[in-house]
This record gives structure tokens, sequence and C-alpha cells, in this order.
């Protein structure tokens, strides 16, 4: 699996995303793939995670601390005999595996950035694990910290039986037939739409979602029938109030709409589910695969797996918090990466503390609200909004890159602000360029700045997205200022 994995990332590299042999070989492998059974190709762990979360997910406080304390445990020990980083680390702050010993004592461990991960990335590989049968993925995250790191095929199998358990709250599979507005599929203007068959999903391009194409996209929704949305929640929102707009109705029943990977706010969902008549489910995560919490089937409280990993919410000073409607950061260690844990791990998220119970029965840790992941978004010269989690790239794009990020003060015109490392070359200079303007499209222009250093806000964070023009509404540009 991560072979043809790591050897699709080559080839897409090599020949680049929009190359018509790439895109062939891509569609016919998808076909085929499409031909195997969705749980023959991601077990044994998809069953098995599968089995157990369904067993485990009304256990009692004391019973799921148990399993919190022995995963935890197991990955110390891992990491202290496995790892050179954490063999360090460990000397470094005095302290062992062996001191351990209950759930409050990950407090002696030390704390893990990003920016460690970026510098050191091979100190933070398994001896046990051999590179070439890992895959290496890579994220610019809401943070513009860039960093790539490496994880075992069977992640992405566990991951998936996660949220098949959690998409079932609102009777959903990731076996059904589904809608995609993300930023996957980019299109042009006489392609909006494509099908990928092996995980039947039909993904519509959120890059020419506007005004005047948007009939288009309603007639093929209804078309399609499909049993849930998956999208963007800037994407559903404009989708919503187009709908809204021209009094149009769904001549179908959905499931549900998910949405994910961009803060969400109650207006948008009120706005989501009455446009298109059915629930939202949403779910807070990382591609770190550290820390996850989706919403349950009867409440807008973020539930955060304590099957999934360890995690704690910081205030400035590295105390945990508990008091209600606190925030703090996210901090949290993974339980199933041993080719490359995370221990500790910042994730330069923020989240809402809240004491209430869980109105479905579950013994987990709640949060509000998640506030990081700030939603952004880019407005070309013809109007189109692009969100900024759409033109985040999860490849190579920003190898070399220390921290990026964008400013806007002109509809069409987007600067991106550089901070390079000493590897940087024009090459790569070339490689950011195309990757961004090819999902931006010919209607702004992209200037990039090389840059010395790059401010960070009040609370500590960086920006993803400088943006200074006022939107007020979804789909007016002349509402613009």
């Amino acid at each position: 699996m991560s072979i043809l994995y790591n050897s699709k990332l080559w080839l897409r590299n090599k020949l680049g995303r929009d190359n018509l042999i790439f895109q062939s070989l891509e569609k016919s492998f998808d076909w085929l793939k499409s031909f195997i059974p969705f749980e023959w190709r991601y077990n044994p762990e998809f069953s098995q995670f599968k089995k157990f979360l369904k067993e485990s997910q009304y256990w009692d406080k004391e019973k799921l601390d148990e399993y919190q304390y022995q995963q935890t445990k197991k990955i110390l020990e891992y990491a202290e005999k496995n790892i050179p980083w954490y063999q360090k680390k460990f000397v470094e702050f005095g302290v062992s595996s062996k001191d351990f010993v209950n759930l409050q004592d990950i407090k002696k461990f030390p704390l893990l950035t990003k920016e460690e991960i970026r510098d050191n990335l091979d100190q933070f590989i398994s001896r046990e694990f051999s590179r070439s049968k890992l895959m290496y993925v890579t994220t610019g995250g809401s943070t513009a910290i860039p960093f790539g790191f490496y994880q075992p095929p069977s992640l992405e199998k566990i991951d998936l039986a996660f949220f098949d358990h959690h998409w079932g709250w609102v009777n959903c599979k990731l076996t059904d037939t589904s809608v995609v507005l993300r930023g996957e599929f980019v299109g042009n203007e006489n392609k909006l739409f494509d099908y990928k068959p092996s995980k039947k999903e039909w993904r519509f391009s959120t890059y020419y979602l506007n005004e005047k194409t948007f009939d288009k996209y309603y007639q093929k929704l209804n078309e399609i029938k499909p049993d849930f949305i998956q999208a963007y929640p800037s994407a559903a929102e404009l989708f919503a109030q187009l709908m809204i707009e021209r009094n149009y109705q769904l001549s179908f029943k959905l499931k549900a709409i998910m949405l994910g990977s961009e803060n969400i706010y109650d207006e948008q969902i009120d706005l989501i589910e009455k446009a298109f008549n059915t629930k939202v489910h949403t779910w807070y995560g990382q591609a770190e695969r550290v820390s996850l919490a989706p919403w349950s089937k009867n409440s807008r409280l973020f539930h955060v797996f304590p099957q999934y990993g360890l995690t704690e919410l910081l205030d400035s000073a590295g105390n945990e918090i508990t008091e209600e409607n606190e925030t703090g950061e996210i901090v949290a260690t993974g339980f199933y990466n041993f080719a490359m844990p995370f221990i500790r791990y910042r994730t330069m998220d923020l989240a809402t503390h809240t004491n209430q119970k869980s109105p479905d029965g579950f013994n987990y840790r709640l949060f509000k609200r998640i506030e990081g992941r700030l939603q952004e978004l880019v407005v070309t010269s013809t109007g189109r909004l692009i969100s900024m989690t759409a033109i985040n790239m999860h490849d190579e794009t920003f190898d070399n890159v220390r921290q990026f990020q964008f400013y806007q003060d002109t509809p069409g015109k987007l600067i991106l602000k550089i901070l390079p490392n000493e590897k940087f070359t024009d090459k790569d200079l070339k490689r950011v360029y195309d990757s961004i303007k090819f999902k931006l499209g010919e209607d702004t222009d992209l200037e990039i700045k090389i840059v010395n250093s790059i401010p960070r806000t009040k609370s500590g964070k960086l920006r993803f997205l400088d943006q200074k023009l006022e939107i007020k509404n979804w789909s007016k540009i002349e509402k613009i200022k």
C-alpha cells in the first residue's frame, strides 16, 4: 500500500498533477481498486477497530482511563527504546517511561513542537521500520508551519474505522455514495465534476462554484441523489445560500452533511441545515492523527475519543484546563503511529472546555468549541471565493519552507510571504508558485515575497491568511469592501 501511495506521489511530482498521462493512470488504478470490497482493502485493522469501538463506546470513565494509561505507557516505552529524539529528550528532562504511573504523570514529559519535527525529522523515525514501507505525509496545517512526517499504512485503516464509527451516529457509512465539496478536485469551467469509484464519491469543484455556475451544480446534485454530502463549511454555506436565494429544494432526502477541515459557526450550521433540510455532523482532527473529536448524534459538543489518543487542553503556562468556558491549546499523544510517535504534540489549535455531560451517554472529554483553524477565504477578480483550506497543499509544495503566510487587500491579487530554510532554491520557488497558481486559477495574480520573519498574532498563532478584505456575503463580490 505504501509503495503504491509513494509511487503515485513520485509520478505526480514528476509529471505534474494536471498531466493527462498521470490523470489517466490514476483514474484507471482507481477503477481497478473499486472492484475490491471496501473492508478487504483495509483489513484487518479496519474490522478490528470497528468492533473495538462498538464494544468500548459506553465504557465507564474508570475503564476508559485504564485503557488510556496502558496505551500511553506502551507508546512511551516504545519511544524510549526506538526513537532517538525521545531518548535524548527524556534524558534532558530527567524522566523515563517508568515515571509514568498514572495519567497525570504525562506532564512530566516534554512537549513536542512542529518546528522540532520539521528540523529533526530523521531523529523521529523508529529503527524498527523501513522508511520505504512508510507513507510520507505533508501538511501546511492551519498554523503555516509546513512539515512532513511518516506513518505506517495501518494508521489510515485505523483512522477509517474511527470515521466509519462516528459517521454511523448519523446513519452514514464510508461505503455510501456521497458528493464532495472540498479541495481534492480542481476542475475547470468545462469540467466541474469528477467521480472516484473506489470511494463512491462525486467530487464537485469548489474552485468554480459561483452564481453563474450554480445551476449546473444543483442539477447534478439532484441527478446523483447521494446519501450524504462531505464539504468544507464555507463551500456548503455558499451552496446553501444560493439555494435559499433561488428558492431551490432538493428532490431527495439527504442523511446528513459532513463538514470538516475548517472552523464552523452556529450561523453556518443553521443556514446549511435549513437549505438542505438535514442534520450537519462535524469533527475536529488533524493529519498527524493524534486527537479526534466529533459531534455526537444529539449535541454540538465535540466528543474527544479516548480510544484514539491522550488529549490534553493546556493554558499558556502548561496547566490543564478544567474550568467551564476556558480556552487552551490542544496537546495530544497519538496511540497508533509507532513508526513516528507524536508524544505531547502541540497542535497549535485552540479549544474551549466544558464540564457538560454527553447527552448520548459517552464518558468522553468534551469541548464546547474548536477555536483554531479560523475560516479564511481568498477573493478572485471575478468574485469567486476560495477557502484557504482548499489551497492548503498536502504534498511536497512547501518543502524547504520554514513558514509562509498569504496576504490579500485587493480582489484578484494574492501575496504569498515565504520564510525559506537554508536549502531553499529557485527550483523550490518555481514549484511553490506553480502549485499555488494552479489552484488559484487565471483570475487571481500571485506574487511571492521572500521575507526574514512572519509576525505572530497576540495569541501566539501564525495566521494562514492575513485577509484585509471585509467579506460580508459569500456570493456578492460587490459587498466586499
